[in-house]
């Protein structure tokens, strides 16, 4: 993963705290909660960015894309999450797509793992 995916992580922790801040000032719950789950969903990027570093420099081809379309899955469930919650559609579609990518990712590691295979 790149600096700018460990950028967008931490400005979208900084947009849920404010969020959240201002939702305690208000007292509107839903601020609150739209702050909380924003925080949550720059974490999950966070940890994936990370996980996506680690797995860059691994050397198996097969089991990196698996392991990297496991971190897309996970980051898409939580945006579609957040979208739900935050009665957001486009967050939702964004996570499905992740999540579509995901599943395009692993069918590459599954295929590579196979050619791997037959070429033993």
């Amino acid at each position: 993963m790149s600096i700018e995916d460990k950028a967008k992580a931490a400005a979208k922790n900084v947009e849920g705290k404010i969020q959240e801040t201002a939702g305690k000032v208000t007292g509107d719950p839903k601020d609150q909660l739209e702050g909380k789950a924003k925080q949550a969903e720059a974490a999950v990027r966070d940890n994936a960015a990370n996980v996506g570093d680690k797995i860059d420099n691994a050397t198996d081809g097969g089991l990196v894309d698996k392991a990297k379309a496991a971190a897309k899955n996970v980051a898409g469930k939580v945006q579609d999450t957040v979208g739900r919650l935050t009665d957001d559609p486009e967050a939702q579609l964004e996570g499905k797509a992740k999540q579509a990518e995901a599943a395009a990712q692993n069918t590459a590691g599954d295929l590579k793992n196979e050619v791997k295979k037959m070429n033993k």
